[in-house]
C-alpha cells in the first residue's frame, strides 16, 4: 500500500512540473512574440481656407459650391482627418513584415504590405505594396513632411504613394571608400495600390550617395522609372507642329512611361540652428487621359491612357529651424509643367498648362509625439487665351493648419 501510494505521489508530482513547465514555455513563448512586434501610427486632423477655385483634401465636397459656402464668399473652409495610420511591425532575426492601414471618414483601406529579407548587411530583399523608392519626396514620410502636403508632381505621379512590386537593395559594406553608397531597383505593378492587371511591370531604380560630417550631412541621388501605361483606345495623341495630333494604333497597346529624376540634400548645423535644403529634378514621358496626367490608380483596361505629354518638375524646399528651439521656418518652391511642348495660347487644354507654388510655414514639435504645423500655398498657373477659365490667374490659395499626434 505505502508502494502505491508513493508511486501515485511521485506521478502527481511530475504532471504537475511538466503542466507547469508547459505554461512557463507558453509564457516566454507569448513574451518574446510580443518583443518582436512594433506597433506605431499617427493621426493628423486638419482644417484647411481654399479661394473660390481651389480644392482641399478633406471634407466631403472638395471644391466650392455656392449653395452651401455661400454666394459672395471669397473663400471656403473643410476640416476632417487627412491622415490616421496603425502600422504593426514584426521583426524575426533576418527576416522583417510590415502592414500598415488607413482610417479615415471614408473608411479602412490598406496602405502598406510587405515582406522583407535581409541575409547579408548588405543586402535585402522586399516584396509586396510599399513606397516606390523614387528620388527623395515619394519615399519622404508623410508624417515628416514640413510643407504638410507633398508637392503636386508627388502626388500626381505616384498616387497613394505605393505601389506592388519587389525591390533589391545593395549597400556597400562600411569601413570602405564607397560606404554611403545605396542601389535600390526593383519591378512594380504600377497600379498603385491595386491588383496587378495584366502581369506587365515596370522597372523602378534609385542610386543615392549619402556621407555625414560633425555638422553636415548631405546626399545626391538619381532615379528611373521606365515601363508602360495600356491604352484600351485604338487612338493615341501626340504634339506635332505645337499642336495634338492623332494617330492610329492598335488597341490595348502600351504607351512609353519614363521618369529620370536627379535629387539633392544638404544639412548642416550652424549657431542659429539646424538648416534643411532638399531639391529634385524630375523630367520624361507620361501617357495621361484627356483632362487628368496623373498616373493609373486603377485598372488600366478601363480608361483611355492616349495623351503622351512630355514633362518637366523641380522643387526646393528651405527648413530652418529658430535657434536651438523645437520650432522651424518651412519654404518651398515648386514648378511643375505637364506639356513642355505646348505654352501659352497654343493651349486649349487645361492639363497641358504649367503650374507654380510658392508656399511658406511654421512646424513646432510641441513634445516628442505632438505636432503643429501650418502652410500657407500660392498657386500660379500658365494662362492661355484659348480658354476662359484661364486667361488669368485662378483664385485657389490654400492656407493648411494640422495637429498630428504620433506614437
Amino acid at each position: 500500500m505505502k508502494v502505491r501510494f508513493l508511486t501515485i505521489c511521485i506521478l502527481c508530482v511530475c504532471a504537475f512540473s511538466i503542466e507547469s513547465y508547459s505554461q512557463t514555455k507558453n509564457a516566454k513563448d507569448s513574451i518574446n512574440i510580443l518583443n518582436k512586434i512594433k506597433l506605431s501610427g499617427y493621426i493628423q486632423t486638419q482644417m484647411e481656407v481654399s479661394q473660390k477655385d481651389g480644392k482641399t483634401k478633406t471634407g466631403s465636397k472638395t471644391s466650392y459650391l455656392d449653395d452651401r459656402d455661400g454666394k459672395d464668399n471669397d473663400y471656403f473652409v473643410r476640416y476632417g482627418i487627412r491622415r490616421s495610420r496603425l502600422k504593426l511591425q514584426y521583426n524575426e532575426k533576418m527576416v522583417k513584415g510590415v502592414f500598415e492601414v488607413d482610417v479615415s471618414e471614408d473608411g479602412v483601406k490598406a496602405k502598406t504590405a510587405y515582406l522583407q529579407v535581409e541575409p547579408l548587411s548588405w543586402l535585402s530583399i522586399q516584396s509586396g505594396l510599399m513606397i516606390p523608392w523614387f528620388g527623395d519626396e515619394v519615399e519622404y514620410a508623410s508624417a515628416q513632411i514640413e510643407s504638410l502636403e507633398k508637392t503636386t508632381t508627388t502626388q500626381k505621379f505616384f498616387p497613394d504613394e505605393r505601389d506592388l512590386g519587389i525591390k533589391l537593395t545593395l549597400k556597400a559594406p562600411k569601413n570602405t571608400f564607397f560606404n554611403g553608397l545605396k542601389l535600390d531597383m526593383g519591378l512594380v505593378s504600377g497600379n498603385c495600390i491595386h491588383k496587378d492587371n495584366d502581369g506587365k511591370m515596370n522597372f523602378l531604380a534609385h542610386l543615392k550617395y549619402n556621407h555625414s560630417f560633425e555638422k553636415l550631412s548631405f546626399g545626391i541621388g538619381t532615379s528611373l522609372y521606365q515601363g508602360g501605361v495600356n491604352n484600351i483606345d485604338d487612338t493615341v495623341f501626340q504634339v506635332r507642329n505645337n499642336s495634338w495630333q492623332a494617330k492610329q494604333v492598335t488597341a490595348n497597346q502600351r504607351n512609353t512611361r519614363q521618369y529620370v529624376g536627379f535629387d539633392a540634400q544638404l544639412l548642416w548645423q550652424t549657431n542659429i540652428g539646424t538648416t534643411n535644403v532638399r531639391t529634385e529634378y524630375i523630367f520624361g514621358k507620361q501617357p495621361s487621359k484627356v483632362d487628368n496626367i496623373s498616373s493609373p490608380n486603377d485598372n488600366e483596361y478601363t480608361d483611355k491612357f492616349n495623351y503622351n505629354r512630355k514633362f518637366e518638375s523641380f522643387y526646393v524646399y528651405l527648413i530652418q529651424q529658430v535657434y536651438s528651439l523645437p520650432l522651424y521656418v518651412v519654404l518651398r518652391y515648386h514648378y511643375l509643367d505637364n506639356n513642355t511642348e505646348l505654352s501659352k495660347n497654343e493651349i486649349n487644354n487645361s492639363t497641358d498648362l504649367y503650374y507654380q507654388n510658392y508656399g511658406f510655414g511654421l512646424k513646432w514639435d510641441i513634445n516628442k509625439y505632438l505636432r503643429l504645423g501650418c502652410f500657407y500655398d500660392i498657386n500660379v498657373n500658365e494662362k492661355t487665351n484659348q480658354i476662359a477659365k484661364y486667361n488669368t490667374d485662378l483664385k485657389d490659395n490654400l492656407f493648411n493648419v494640422r495637429l498630428q499626434y504620433k506614437f
